[in-house]
Order: C-alpha cells, then structure tokens, then sequence
C-alpha cells in the first residue's frame, strides 16, 4: 500500500457538533457552520427571534396606525421608513450586548475556548466567527422590517418622494453596516470584561445616546461612537410641513452617508480587532 493511499485512509477526527475536522478547521465555512451548530438549541436563538418579532410587531402597530390617517402627509413611504429606522439607534446597541454576552455565556459554561484552540483557532478568529453571527443575527431584527413596510405602503397607496429602490436599499445597508460596529463593540466589551453586566449597561446608555442625537441636532457627534452611526447616516431628512405634519425625504446624496457608515464600520471593526489581539497577546 502506497503512502497516498494510507493518507487517504486516514481516519477523520469526529467534532462534537457534527462537523468532521482533519486536523484543525481552518475555513471560514467550517468555523461558521461550528459556531452555528454549537448555538443549536439555546436560548441565542429563542432570543434573536423574539428581537425579530418584537421590532416586526412594533413596525406593524405604527403601520397599522398611520395607514388608518385621513391625512396624505402621514401617508408617505418615506415617513414610514424613516419611522422603522429611527428605532435602530435605541435598541440595536441593547440587542448587541443581549446577544454577545449570550454567546460568550455559553462558551464558558460548555469550555467552547478549550474546542476552538484545539482546533487551531485563535481568539482573533473566534471574536470575527461571532461577530458574524451576531451582525447578521442582529441586522435581520431591521431588515427584515425595512424591507416589507415600504412594499406594503406601495402597495396601499402611500405617496412616494424619491426613487423606491433608494429608500429601501439605503436605510437596509446603512442599518446593517451599523449593525455590525454596534456587534463589534459589544462582543469585544463581552469578551474582555468579565461581569456582563458592563455591557449590557453601555448599550442601554448608548441606545439613549444615539437616539438622543438627532432631536439635539447633533448627529455628526454619532461618528464618534458606533450606536451612533445610524444617526449620523441617516439617509432620511426630517422637515415640518406647512399643515403642521413632520415630512419625510431622502438626503440629496443617500450613497455618501452610506459609503460613509461603511468606512465608520470597517473602523470600529478594527479598533474591536486590536483590543481583542492586545487581550489575546498578553494571555
């Protein structure tokens, strides 16, 4: 028997999730489809449905709502987009820090750290595993609601200023760049602060922050913290009506605050990424 085929015969090491590994797993698919496997059936799931249904339910009620106004003012897509949207600031960042200090929950109790390392995994790539769960997991709470009001209202007759596929397309990929800075910051506070608590308390308090930005007029002061990210893009204008109404348009350059929540995600993605590799090099 040649050494090709005795390699070939080699026996598969079997991982405790069902995923079979050779010697380490060094895909990103591989490492994806570990940490999904390892969440089966926990509670991170239970959890990030209800977000999903709880920002769907609220985003129906306000629908429901304005679609029973007599008032055209009210019955814009545009009003009821921006509507949706504007929730983000305040409840992304506690929703970042509930799903985090979930997954770093359970990694601890069930000695995950010891699985990964022995799959060759260092904490870098462990931290950017979970953030992409945890990013999309959190973005699809918005998204999912970004996406259907507009078509709803279009198809009820809402009035619409601008062009559909921008009102859709850039509050979905603003939310979800966003998502991911608020997602890097917390699982990064998750992962270096033992008491969970800390996080939890820094999204309810930048979940204020954030909201309180643009009733203050100061929504560039949103660049400087990842909660206030949506704030500071926001591709929505808000203006009052001569009847008294609040009107609702896209910004003249949507793409520019877009393009510019993109920049401040790969930025607060990085800063998380020293952190963690300043952490990790002292261990």
């Amino acid at each position: 028997m040649n050494t090709s085929t005795m390699t070939s015969m080699r026996p598969v090491q079997p991982h405790p999730y069902g995923v079979p590994v050779v010697s380490h797993a060094d895909g990103p698919g591989v490492l994806l489809a570990l940490e999904v496997r390892k969440l089966k059936g926990s509670s991170f799931w239970w959890m990030a449905f209800g977000m999903m249904f709880l920002v769907s339910a609220w985003a129906a009620f306000a629908f429901i709502k304005r679609d029973g106004s007599s008032s055209l003012a009210m019955r814009t897509i545009t009003l009821a987009q921006g509507e949706v949207y504007q929730t983000f600031g305040l409840l992304a960042p506690i929703l970042a820090a509930l799903l985090t200090s979930r997954m770093v929950f359970i990694d601890s109790s069930e000695r995950m750290d010891l699985k990964w390392r022995s799959l060759g995994q260092n904490e870098t790539g462990q931290f950017l595993v979970k953030m992409a769960v945890a990013a999309v997991t959190l973005s699809m709470s918005f998204i999912i609601p970004l996406v259907w009001i507009p078509l709803v209202a279009r198809a009820k007759g809402f009035v619409l200023n601008g062009d559909f596929t921008v009102v859709i397309s850039a509050p979905v990929l603003t939310v979800f760049f966003a998502s991911v800075a608020v997602t890097a910051i917390q699982l990064m506070l998750s992962l270096t602060v033992s008491k969970q608590a800390v996080g939890l308390g820094v999204g309810v308090i930048a979940g204020l922050i954030g909201t309180g930005l643009g009733p203050m007029n100061v929504t560039r002061l949103g660049w400087l913290f990842p909660a206030g990210i949506s704030s500071a893009a926001n591709p929505f204008l808000t203006t009052s009506g001569p009847d008294g109404y609040a009107k609702m348009t896209l910004v003249a350059s949507p793409w520019i605050q877009v393009g510019a929540s993109l920049f401040a995600c790969v930025a607060w993605t990085a800063i998380s990424l020293v952190i963690i590799k300043v952490k990790e090099s002292h261990q």
